[in-house]
């Protein structure tokens, strides 16, 4: 089979490569919703020339969400998850916005976050469907619009797919030694606002209601709430508040995230903030906390790591180098995991520098990753969904 596999995607490189090109010329970051639509209809046109049904879920303030279905999916036979977002961090105004590549490269925005697992995806059901397997498979791609914010408009889209799958697979990048990632931590994003009393700096006395000295003192006990041995991770990415420096200051305000491994240790992270909240420093000061994202971590545990032995198999067989790793970051794989159905990520050909303006993608792993996302999918159908 492998030769066969391998055989199709050297076909079809170029055309897998001109489809990159495509999609990554298109500005798709989250908020341009137009352009995010533009993806998703590349991406539908594609999945429909092979007869594939594609479901489009409309979404008012974000891009459009995809679901690409084989027949046996459509008809309620459980099977394979695949998963893959459409939008980019970087907005039109940035202007980084060309293809280029050199003789190891692939530049671009979201040449690797995560326009190349996209690809992937769509070249995986092109290859089954030469190889005669597909139409004796159920698979669900899913093309969602707002990862890089949180997937706030996708993750039940997401959930309800996952509940209807046996295993499942996030076609994001991998690192540079081509790691598969069996666990992520979680993350809430929040933000604190903070209350005081305005009044003339000159005449305010010791007990000043200053907003920012209550944020000052906020933003240190958040800051002792980092946990490294524990992988949890707290960080204050922005603050602002006043008027000048001969006002005290009556408005502040932060943005913070903090990250964790267990979902025991995020809880905790949590319910300090909210206490620290309900117990300001500097009398006459009031804070609230207000979540803006959250993910809950890919906990590693038996079923992954029994997904990752099948992966791991078939790169003994086949030659290929398989590793895993843990990941900081967080990707749509934490969602699915939350449905108990084992789910790897990093599935996706090697890249680097994601979220800047030098984000690159290794060349010769596009075919190489293609192939062995092939021979996963096709031997988790059998190993994971025929014998259900």
């Amino acid at each position: 089979m492998i030769k066969k596999v391998q055989s199709f995607i050297a076909e079809h490189e170029q055309e897998m490569v001109s489809l990159l090109k495509e999609l990554v010329s298109i500005n798709s970051y989250t908020g341009n919703k137009s352009g995010v639509d533009a993806v998703a209809d590349v991406i539908q046109r594609e999945c429909e020339k092979m007869g594939l049904h594609v479901r489009r879920e409309k979404r008012d303030n974000v891009g459009d969400n995809l679901v690409i279905e084989t027949q046996l999916h459509r008809n309620g036979v459980k099977g394979i998850l695949m998963c893959g977002h459409m939008d980019t961090v970087f907005p039109p105004e940035l202007g980084f916005t060309e293809f280029t590549r050199d003789e190891t490269n692939f530049y671009g925005p979201g040449v690797a976050d995560m326009k190349c697992g996209l690809v992937e995806g769509v070249y995986v059901l092109k290859a089954l469907d030469t190889l005669g397997l597909l139409q004796d498979m159920s698979i669900a791609f899913i093309c969602n619009s707002d990862e890089e914010t949180g997937s706030t408009n996708s993750s039940e889209l997401i959930l309800q797919e996952a509940r209807n799958s046996f295993v499942a697979f996030v076609l994001e990048s991998t690192k540079a030694g081509g790691e598969l990632v069996i666990g992520r931590k979680g993350r809430m994003t929040f933000e604190l606002e903070v209350t005081g009393k305005a009044c003339h700096a000159g005449s305010a006395g010791d007990d000043k209601a200053s907003a920012i000295l209550e944020l000052a003192h906020q933003v240190q006990a958040y800051e002792a709430l980092n946990d490294l041995s524990q992988g949890t991770s707290v960080n204050v990415g922005k603050i602002e508040g006043g008027i000048g420096a001969n006002t005290v200051a009556e408005k502040a305000r932060a943005i913070v995230e903090f990250r964790y491994t267990q979902k025991e240790c995020g809880d905790t992270v949590w319910q300090t903030v909210q206490e620290l909240a309900a117990n300001p420093f500097c009398c006459g000061t009031t804070c609230t906390v207000r979540t803006i994202t959250a993910r809950p971590s890919m906990v590693t545990n038996d079923a992954i790591l029994g997904l990752y032995d099948m992966i791991k198999e078939i790169g003994q067989e086949h030659g290929f180098d398989i590793q895993c790793a843990q990941c900081g970051g967080g990707s749509d794989a934490n969602f699915i995991s939350q449905t108990g159905i084992p789910v790897i990520d990093g599935i996706g050909p090697i890249g680097g520098k994601l979220h800047s303006v030098d984000e690159y993608l290794v060349t010769s792993t596009v075919p190489e990753r293609a192939v062995l996302a092939t021979l996963i999918v096709a031997q988790a159908w059998k190993q994971y969904c025929c014998a259900k």
